[in-house]
C-alpha cells in the first residue's frame, strides 16, 4: 500500500514538472530565435518611393497631332508617344537638302578651275610669241601691247587661284548645308516625343488637337520595375559597414493579408545620424508583376519591412566610384 502511494506521488510530480520543463524549452527556443533575428537589421515601417520618373515635356511649339498612349499604357525607353505638326521643318528640311546636294555638286566640279589653266596657256602663248616678234624684229609689237599681253597672262594666272578658292569656299558651303539639313531633322525629332524611360504612364495632361508650347507636360512616366525603400538603422547597433552594400530582403503586405518577398540591396547609406540615433539607408528592389494581370506588385507609397543581410558578403558597389580629385601642381 505504501508504495503505491509513493509511485503515485511520483507519477503526480513528473505530471507537474513536465509542462514546466517544455514551457521553459518553448521560452529559450523563441529567445534563440529573436537573438538570431536580432543579429541582422530588421527596419519596419519603411517607405517604398519611386527610383525614377519622368514628366514628359513637349520641347518646340505646335498642334499635338497624335497621341499614341493612355495612361497605364507601358511603354520603353526611346517609345515614340505623341507627335507635334511638323509639316514647316519637313519643308525646311527638303529646302535644306536641296541646298546641300546642289553645293556638293559645285564643290565637286573642277570646270572653272579647268577654264582658268587652259586661258593661262592661250595668254602665254600670245605672249611668247609678241616677245619673239619683238626679237626678230625690234618694236614690231608696240610696248603697250606687249604690256596688255603680260597683264592679260598675270591675270589668268590669277583666276586659276581664284577658280581654287571658290571650289574650296564651295565644299564649305556643302558642309554648311549639310549642318541646316542636321538642323531640320533635329527640329522634326523634336516634335516626336519620346519616353525617356521604360515604366507605366501615370498620366496624360493633352489632348490630340491641343496647342503646346515648350516645357508643357504631355505624360507622366513612373518607372515601376525597381522601386527604393527608405529605413532607418540604429547607429548604437550597426555601423554604416556592416549594412552598406549589403542585400536586403524587403516583405510588403498586400490586400487579403497576402504578404509578398522582394529581393534587393543597399545602395546609399547617410552620413548624418538622425536627432533619435538613427541614420537613413536606402535600398533598390527589383518589383513583380501579378500574372496574368501583370499589374506591378509594390507600388510607390506603401510601407514595408526590410532585412538587412548584414552577415552576407557585401554586393560590388552598384554605381563605379568617382575617379580621386587631384589638384594640378
Amino acid at each position: 500500500m505504501v508504495t503505491e502511494r509513493r509511485m503515485t506521488a511520483s507519477v503526480l510530480r513528473a505530471a507537474v514538472l513536465l509542462p514546466v520543463v517544455l514551457l521553459q524549452a518553448v521560452v529559450c527556443h523563441t529567445a534563440a530565435c529573436q537573438v538570431a533575428q536580432q543579429d541582422e537589421p530588421t527596419l519596419e515601417r519603411c517607405l517604398v518611393s519611386l527610383v525614377d520618373e519622368a514628366k514628359v515635356p513637349a520641347e518646340e511649339p505646335g498642334v499635338l497631332v497624335q497621341l499614341l498612349v493612355a495612361r497605364g499604357d507601358l511603354v520603353a525607353k526611346g517609345q515614340v508617344i505623341a507627335r507635334i505638326d511638323d509639316d514647316q521643318p519637313q519643308m525646311d528640311k527638303r529646302k535644306a537638302h536641296a541646298e546641300h546636294d546642289q553645293a556638293v555638286a559645285k564643290s565637286k566640279s573642277d570646270v572653272d578651275i579647268r577654264f582658268a589653266i587652259a586661258s593661262e596657256e592661250v595668254a602665254q602663248t600670245e605672249l611668247d610669241k609678241a616677245l619673239d616678234a619683238n626679237r626678230r624684229s625690234e618694236k614690231a609689237i608696240p610696248e603697250v601691247e606687249i604690256n596688255r599681253l603680260r597683264l592679260t597672262q598675270k591675270k589668268s594666272e590669277l583666276q586659276i587661284e581664284q577658280a581654287k578658292l571658290e571650289q574650296s569656299l564651295a565644299t564649305l558651303a556643302a558642309v554648311s548645308k549639310g549642318v541646316e539639313v542636321e538642323a531640320a531633322e533635329n527640329g522634326i525629332e523634336r516634335r516626336t516625343i519620346r519616353s525617356p524611360l521604360d515604366g507605366v504612364v501615370e498620366d496624360v495632361a493633352k489632348h490630340q488637337g491641343e496647342w503646346m508650347q515648350p516645357g508643357d507636360m504631355l505624360a507622366h512616366v513612373l518607372r515601376t520595375d525597381k522601386l527604393r525603400v527608405e529605413g532607418y538603422v540604429d547607429a548604437a547597433r550597426w555601423d554604416p559597414e556592416d549594412v552598406r552594400d549589403r542585400p536586403v530582403t524587403v516583405e510588403v503586405r498586400l490586400a487579403n493579408d497576402r504578404r509578398e518577398q522582394f529581393r534587393g540591396r543597399i545602395v546609399f547609406v547617410s552620413s548624418l545620424v538622425e536627432s533619435g540615433g538613427d541614420y537613413r539607408v536606402l535600398a533598390e528592389v527589383e518589383n513583380r508583376q501579378a500574372m496574368p494581370s501583370k499589374q506591378w506588385l509594390m507600388r510607390a507609397g506603401q510601407t514595408a519591412r526590410m532585412t538587412i543581410h548584414s552577415k552576407q558578403q557585401p554586393l560590388p558597389p552598384a554605381r563605379p566610384a568617382a575617379p580621386p580629385h587631384t589638384v594640378p601642381q
